[in-house]
């Protein structure tokens, strides 16, 4: 065969290949796609998938951060701040081809000043909390030791925020509402949310149903009254930053070495909340749960408190304001 006959026939292969293709995904989209579409319209289905395929993916960006960075900390750093943008991605991505729609949540318009505002009030909530420990003397600063540590740190800790957030309030608060009603979306989202904190360090019943209050109720709310993600991310993420890299105080159990503060602890444990951290006391879960409060009478307020109905029937559609 002369060169010529074999450029044509390998011109003639890639058309049948490309014709092939086409006829595939028009079957695909004429038959499986609807029938898929069905099957994901059940609400729990949905869930779960959309909460397992986060899940793994979240593991999976981990793992590779721990073979690329490896010891280092800047690199570490900025792996996981790049995953915590996969993972919200990912959310998007998996929003867009269960359900078919415009992900309002995570508009480009609200991104900077959502996550900013974010940070700041997440900053103001656990430095309130700190200063009422310091001022019933169950707080006392021991070394004050500045490091661009922090810098990196506090990338790292984008990673925890954006998954949490995306799975609890973009997965499981949303849905739920959609489905059953804003009391059934907060009651269910804060309990899972409390419960997947049991196995932490120094963790108990206390701890685990003391964040399902503070931080479970408090970031639905905030969810819905701002109707989106990046301002509970922001909150999430400056809260776990301010806590233990600011303040030197346990995250969810978890000790902190490198903090701009290091601190001591002592005195009762509803003021201090023990090993476990503040999010065991009773300050940080009086101070949100006043907060979550005036949240949701503002949304009964303002009719967008979506009533209860029966659980996982029709999607219906429901207003919810994006800012």
């Amino acid at each position: 065969m002369s060169v010529y006959g074999a450029k044509y026939a390998t011109a003639m292969l890639w058309i049948l290949i490309l014709m092939k293709l086409r006829l595939i995904r028009g079957r695909w989209v004429e038959k499986t796609a609807p029938r898929l579409r069905r099957i994901f319209h059940w609400a729990p289905l949905r869930m779960a998938v959309m909460a397992i395929l986060i899940l793994v993916f979240r593991s999976a960006l981990v793992h590779a951060t721990r073979v690329v960075a490896r010891d280092s900390l800047p690199l570490t750093g900025i792996c996981f701040f790049l995953a915590g943008g996969l993972v919200i991605t990912l959310y998007a991505t998996l929003c867009r081809l269960l359900e078919r729609r415009r992900i309002t949540e995570l508009s480009r318009h609200t991104a900077a000043p959502e996550t900013t505002k974010g940070l700041f009030t997440g900053f103001l909530l656990i430095t309130v909390a700190t200063a009422v420990m310091y001022l019933g003397g169950g707080y006392r600063i021991t070394a004050f030791t500045p490091t661009w540590d922090l810098v990196w740190l506090f990338l790292y800790c984008l990673l925890t925020a954006a998954t949490e957030e995306c799975l609890f309030r973009g997965v499981i608060y949303r849905i739920t509402e959609r489905s059953a009603g804003s009391a059934a979306a907060i009651i269910i989202s804060a309990l899972l949310f409390g419960g997947a904190h049991i196995l932490n360090p120094n963790a108990s019943l206390w701890t685990s149903a003391a964040i399902a209050i503070e931080a479970g109720i408090l970031f639905g709310a905030i969810y819905a009254h701002s109707g989106n993600l990046w301002l509970p991310i922001g909150i999430h993420w400056a809260w776990n930053f301010t806590e233990g890299r600011i303040w030197g105080l346990p995250v969810s159990g978890s000790p902190k070495i490198t903090t701009l503060f290091h601190a001591e602890t002592s005195g009762p444990e509803l003021l201090t909340g023990g090993a476990f951290g503040p999010e065991a006391s009773l300050t940080v879960v009086i101070t949100c749960s006043l907060l979550s409060v005036w949240l949701i009478y503002d949304l009964h307020r303002t009719r967008r408190w979506i009533p209860f109905h029966l659980p996982f029937g029709h999607m219906r559609r429901q207003r919810r304001h994006t800012r």
